[in-house]
């Protein structure tokens, strides 16, 4: 149910700071308004994550406030100002012309009313405004009624607005799944017409947008809506190289992967299902596969840290979710647990296989094992170090590597309870090593 926006409903920290640097832009002659998301929210019923402000008040007023600020976009007329520890985003009233890169308007003109502002917003839904001090709330281009009857419209011409910046495309998509709004008949056929926007979008802004969407709710939704639109595999970077030939079947398999994920898996999660095999062929998805993958993933120019953690997502996932049992091998099994992609591989192995209705037994028995361990068991002190080699005879080389790898899967299988025992065994695999023929002791002595 629908909401009048209320200050009493925001947090009293979010209040307090929206209060303050009203009051002060007052002071300047100009009434600060909370804008957009924050006040949509209040409007549904939800708790807004951050506040958003514009006012009359230009770059240069709003740096005599006496706040800190910092100049995001200053010549677009933005600047974050921290009031009492916390960001406040706040914009110049504003109108805007020729879009010629499809991101950023070739002319800015600073405004004065709030009907100048709502003109230039993208969605009716995000042109609410709402006076911090006096609970006012304006509604320039009919936002809440379009949210009570559950529908996504543009400010003005649709087609328009999409021409202007491809990405609001995307958000698009993402604002109908997550708001759970209907996009109006007019914006669907002008998103479908307006396709070729999305070819002036960066990947930077993409992934943005997609960090955004894998972090709240319904972001498979969203991906369907593109899809629906022939807009996915124009708005997101090297997708039609992982989906291949078949590309309907191939992104349905994907779809209902992400839906398995949960309602927000979050960037690494969603990326990894995303472009990685389909469900029923992760047997095939070896590690010159996963190369070819991840250099596709680079198209959407993710971190390094991001594309490290997919990675050994894929790893773990791909070796778990094909297995009808646990392996018998402690060692294996706590090795997958020493990934750093262990939470992220079990979970998509989880996705992977409640998709293709096979069974979680290994999954959960993996989970359950791992928080019975805790990180001692998980990671125990090795019984053997580098220099009980040595004080066991055996030359520096390729073989102490080898033989701290063998001590080490031998202790994690029980094979070796206690350090005396792992010094008996060093002592055979020393001996071992003074009679065999490659890299041993013998040998090594030999060439000295």
């Amino acid at each position: 149910m629908l909401r009048r926006p209320s200050m009493q409903d925001l947090s009293r920290a979010h209040a307090s700071a929206a209060r303050a640097l009203a009051q002060r832009i007052a002071t300047l002659g100009h009434r600060a308004w909370i804008v957009g998301g924050a006040v949509r929210d209040l409007a549904l019923g939800r708790t807004p994550a951050d506040v958003d402000m514009a006012s009359a008040a230009t770059p240069d007023e709003v740096e005599r406030t006496g706040f800190r600020t910092v100049p995001v976009g200053r010549a677009f007329g933005t600047l974050v100002v921290l009031v009492d520890g916390l960001e406040v985003q706040h914009t110049t009233f504003r109108s805007e012309a020729g879009y010629a890169d499809a991101r950023r308007p070739s002319s800015v003109q600073f405004g004065a009313t709030v009907e100048e502002d709502a003109s230039r917003r993208d969605f009716t839904c995000n042109a609410l405004y709402l006076d911090p001090s006096t609970d006012e709330v304006l509604d320039p281009t009919g936002g809440l009624p379009h949210l009570a009857a559950r529908e996504l419209h543009c400010v003005g011409v649709a087609r328009e607005r999409f021409q202007e910046d491809g990405l609001r495309l995307v958000r698009m998509a993402r604002f109908a799944a997550q708001l759970e709004l209907v996009p109006a008949p007019d914006v669907l056929a002008a998103a479908e017409a307006a396709r070729g926007a999305l070819r002036g979008v960066s990947p930077e802004r993409v992934l943005i947008e997609l960090e955004t969407l894998f972090a709240r709710p319904n972001g498979a939704r969203a991906l369907e809506l593109l899809w629906s639109c022939d807009l996915l595999v124009l708005a997101v970077p090297g997708l039609v190289e992982r989906l291949g030939r078949d590309l309907e079947t191939a992104f349905r398999e994907r779809a209902a992967t992400l839906r398995e994920l949960g309602p927000a898996p979050g960037l690494v999660r969603g990326l990894a299902a995303l472009y990685g095999p389909d469900p029923v062929a992760t047997n095939a998805f070896g590690h010159a596969e996963r190369r070819r993958a991840l250099d596709v993933l680079d198209q959407l120019r993710v971190a390094r840290s991001t594309r490290s953690a997919v990675a050994a997502a894929w790893a773990v996932a791909c070796e778990v979710a094909p297995l009808a049992r646990v392996p018998a091998s402690r060692a294996q099994r706590v090795a997958w647990m020493q990934s750093p992609g262990f939470d992220d591989g079990l979970a998509l192995a989880r996705a992977w296989n409640r998709h293709l209705r096979r069974g979680t037994l290994v999954v959960d028995a993996l989970v359950a094992e791992r928080e019975a361990l805790g990180p001692d068991g998980v990671s125990p002190a090795p019984w053997l170090a580098a220099q009980d080699l040595e004080d066991a005879g055996i030359p520096r080389g390729p073989a102490w590597g080898r033989i701290l790898r063998e001590a080490e899967v031998e202790q994690l299988d029980g094979g070796l309870a206690t350090r005396d025992a792992a010094l008996a065994w060093l002592a055979r695999r020393a001996s071992e090593l003074g009679h065999d023929g490659g890299n041993t002791l013998r040998s090594a002595k030999d060439s000295g």
